[in-house]
């Protein structure tokens, strides 16, 4: 059973991890939304005393939620938690209308410290489901919200007894965090182009998402962007029609790195494979590419190898077919697959990833 790309990517490159800070004033609700988010269900609680830590996977992001207590004695202590904190969530008691007022005071504190400059701001409404609870516009209104001009922020409507609510603010954190991986993690964009004759399986070793898909002949490209924990990918899967192929140079630059995808099993195609190939090898605006070549539509046997499919050819034959032991300057790699369950996608890629970005 084939994995999942998107797990694919996952173990390939591992998860981001965040750092979360969750703050708010005693009985908000903050260590019941932790443990919500972690184990799925409503734990007993009692007043924090120091701090819980627990780390949420969500979205390829692993948020490690530092969840400090509120007590009046304990705030002051806050601002130890601030360091290298990407979010913050901070938590309401949405029908604790006395105290707002505290909220706002503690929350714009935060707002003003060095440390957190930098940091996004989700702010849970929680205790929406007891009647007389403020609503998340009001909540914003009273925290003065709106006068936040220069840090992105968002209201989030919850109940942390039933999770209504919570994944859709960490859904916005996500999203808003991955927009600024730039600044957190330096990531390097890099440019993939993916190419191979037609029905050899360019689209649907791009769109698996642990399924088949049922794709179309791609008539211009596809475009996809797969995110790296050191690398972006933006992958092009250019169609192979007779009248696009002129079309395929204007793909070609800043590309770092070339996935041509060969159906294993078209014994009178491979001929026009190697053609193109090879006249993409002496593009110039190509020299620099690696390139992986996927030899598409085998099936991995339960002892791990790969055992052809009628008339499939083995790597070995390929790799003499498509001539690439005369190609000298330039790093390549073939490698056996099957786009349908995914079987061998995540070795070439693996191999692509070391290759463009060694290991230091």
């Amino acid at each position: 059973m084939g994995l999942k790309i998107s797990s694919l990517w996952d173990r390939l490159f591992g998860k981001k991890e965040l750092r979360i800070l969750m703050v708010g004033l005693d009985a908000a609700g903050k260590t019941t939304i932790l443990y919500k988010l972690k184990l799925g269900e409503v734990v007993t609680t009692i007043p924090t005393i120091g701090f819980n830590v627990e780390t949420v996977e969500y979205k390829n992001i692993s948020f490690t939620v530092w969840d400090v207590g509120g007590q009046d004695k304990i705030r002051p202590l806050w601002r130890h938690y601030y360091q290298n904190t990407h979010g913050l969530i901070f938590v309401v008691d949405s029908n604790d209308r006395d105290r707002i007022g505290d909220a706002k005071d503690e929350l714009q504190r935060m707002m003003n410290e060095e440390e957190l400059r930098d940091a996004v701001l989700l702010v849970f409404a929680n205790k929406q489901d007891l009647p007389n609870a403020m609503k998340a516009s009001e909540v914003t209104d009273q925290l003065g919200l709106q006068s936040m001009r220069h840090r992105q922020w968002f209201i989030q409507s919850c109940c942390a007894t039933t999770g209504d609510g919570l994944y859709e603010g960490l859904d916005w954190l996500s999203r808003t965090l991955c927009s600024k991986k730039d600044r957190f993690f330096g990531k390097e964009k890099l440019r993939i182009l993916m190419v191979g004759l037609n029905d050899a399986g360019k689209t649907t070793i791009l769109h698996k998402l642990g399924e088949v898909v049922t794709t179309t002949p791609t008539i211009g490209f596809d475009v996809e962007t797969v995110e790296g924990d050191n690398m972006t990918f933006t992958s092009w899967v250019v169609g192979r029609r007779d009248s696009i192929r002129p079309l395929w140079r204007y793909y070609y630059t800043n590309t770092r790195a070339l996935i041509f995808v060969v159906d294993s099993t078209d014994n009178d195609g491979i001929g026009r494979a190697k053609d193109e190939l090879q006249r993409m090898m002496h593009e110039e605006e190509l020299k620099d590419a690696v390139l992986l070549v996927f030899a598409n539509k085998q099936v991995r046997t339960a002892v791990v190898s790969f055992q052809d499919l009628p008339n499939a050819k083995k790597t070995s034959e390929v790799t003499d077919q498509l001539d690439l032991q005369s190609v000298r300057d330039r790093r390549w790699f073939v490698q056996s697959c099957c786009a349908t369950t995914g079987d061998g996608v995540l070795e070439g890629l693996d191999w692509l990833n070391r290759t463009l970005c060694p290991r230091k």
